[in-house]
């Protein structure tokens, strides 16, 4: 019979630059971080280079017990241990409850802590993936939903492994007292106010009791799950290539007309995807619902709006787009302070400048700038009129942005560029007459991702 130390090491990786052990004190991480330790010992058994991490959340008098705890196991393991103190958001807290918020807090940490090559290991077991599966169930989840935790995927920079999440609690409790190992249990599990304690001291032993295969069962449709929903993201990447064929998967927009030719279910499926590609929480089946009747099908004339947890949806143009609540509040007009340099070679060999929440940066045949030329950056003001390259006159900026269908809430935050007091380029839309590089030349373009 594989022992549990086998059955661990046999799902852990091996290759990798670093383990982080996330280590809260109580039973499921002191075990794992003891099984870590026993195969550190084995001469057989080459380990990457092991570090410790403690989220304190100060959430319960006991927290500093947990802190000297995971310390004091280290110094005697020989790991170094690095200690987080958190702060718990209220808004999300009062949004997702105390526990979502937590979890926030921590994964937070953990995110940025994780560098190219690393791996966080977390002890979650089986009986947590049967109560995360179970509750989920309970809320009306879907296929993602329904799958659970996954034994591996990305996490900032690095991975997430879960290696227990095969192993019952059952047998980590019988590991601990044979190893003499000692934790400390957190007070709030005794709580039934908490969804998930109720289900795991009332319903988990009935269940359990009538169904002794339960965690198994429970593995079994957890994976049938997270293949099902591997299947439904090629899908959508499928229905997006066919809908956006020159445009990237992080595009904020869709054509509406493309969505309404899917069925209702392609048509959600691809939206959930899409949105959780631009850092949006998946939407239930009544918020699709919602966006279809209050956004893909209102009037013509109408300039919908929806608010989703992270941004917000709105049509234009027969376009669906998604703003970001974050991009918006930073490129708010009230926050915009006009920019203003004279050329110099300097500026010249910069690989990029910040201007307007974007940047400059050499293109082909873009903005020609030459040394001594005066460069302003400021906003739309009204009555601006410029002549675009290749047209043969001028018009108003107003109707030129209506006839390059750009939507009416990003009209007041597009960048104009002056060069000597004359509007040389229109954010990254177009160069006017006269101000564009030789067609094989080198210039200047403005992109709004300032992540880059």
């Amino acid at each position: 019979m594989i022992s549990l130390a086998q059955q661990v090491q046999a799902s852990l990786p091996m290759q990798a630059s670093r383990w982080w052990l996330a280590v809260s004190g109580g039973l499921d991480s002191i075990c794992l971080l003891h099984l870590i330790k026993q195969m550190q010992q084995n001469p057989a058994i080459s380990l990457p280079d092991i570090k410790v991490v403690h989220v304190h959340h100060g959430l319960q008098a006991e927290a500093d017990a947990w802190l000297q705890l995971v310390v004091e196991q280290c110094q005697t393991y020989g790991f170094s241990s690095h200690c987080v103190k958190v702060q718990i958001d209220p808004r999300l807290q009062q949004q997702q409850g105390l526990e979502a918020a937590a979890r926030a807090a921590r994964y937070q940490v953990f995110e940025e802590l994780l560098e190219s090559g690393d791996i966080l290991l977390l002890a979650q077991h089986a009986n947590d993936q049967a109560e995360t599966l179970l509750l989920r169930l309970l809320r009306g989840a879907g296929v993602a939903g329904l799958g659970a935790m996954r034994e591996r995927r990305s996490l900032g920079l690095g991975y997430l492994q879960r290696p227990l999440l095969s192993v019952s609690r059952h047998s980590l409790l019988a590991y601990a007292q044979e190893q003499k190992l000692q934790w400390l249990d957190d007070p709030s599990n005794d709580n039934e106010q908490f969804e998930r304690n109720y289900l795991r001291r009332q319903v988990m032993p009935l269940l359990q009791q009538r169904w002794p295969s339960l965690l198994q069962r429970v593995k079994t449709t957890s994976h049938i799950m997270q293949h099902t929903q591997t299947l439904l993201e090629q899908v959508a990447q499928e229905d997006y290539q066919r809908l956006n064929q020159e445009v990237p998967f992080t595009a904020a927009r869709l054509p509406v007309a493309g969505l309404l030719d899917l069925s209702p279910e392609r048509r959600y499926n691809l939206l959930r995807w899409w949105l959780q590609q631009l850092g949006e929480l998946a939407p239930d089946y009544v918020t699709m619902e919602q966006i279809d009747e209050q956004v893909l099908l209102a009037s013509a004339d109408a300039q919908p709006c929806l608010s989703l947890a992270q941004g917000e949806l709105r049509r234009a143009y027969d376009e669906l787009y998604w703003l970001s609540g974050q991009m918006e509040t930073a490129r708010g007009t009230q926050d915009f302070v006009e920019q203003e340099w004279v050329w110099t070679q300097a500026l010249a060999r910069q690989p990029r400048l910040a201007v307007a929440a974007g940047y400059l940066q050499p293109v082909v045949a873009g903005l020609c700038l030459r040394e001594g030329d005066r460069l302003r950056v400021t906003l739309r003001q009204g009555g601006e009129r410029c002549q675009p390259q290749g047209r043969a006159h001028s018009q108003s900026l107003k109707k030129l942005l209506q006839e390059y269908q750009v939507p009416a809430w990003q009209r007041d935050n597009l960048p104009l560029f002056w060069v000597n007091d004359q509007l040389a380029m229109v954010g990254n839309l177009w160069i006017c007459q006269g101000f564009a590089a030789e067609q094989e030349g080198v210039g200047w373009g403005w992109s709004a991702d300032a992540k880059k």
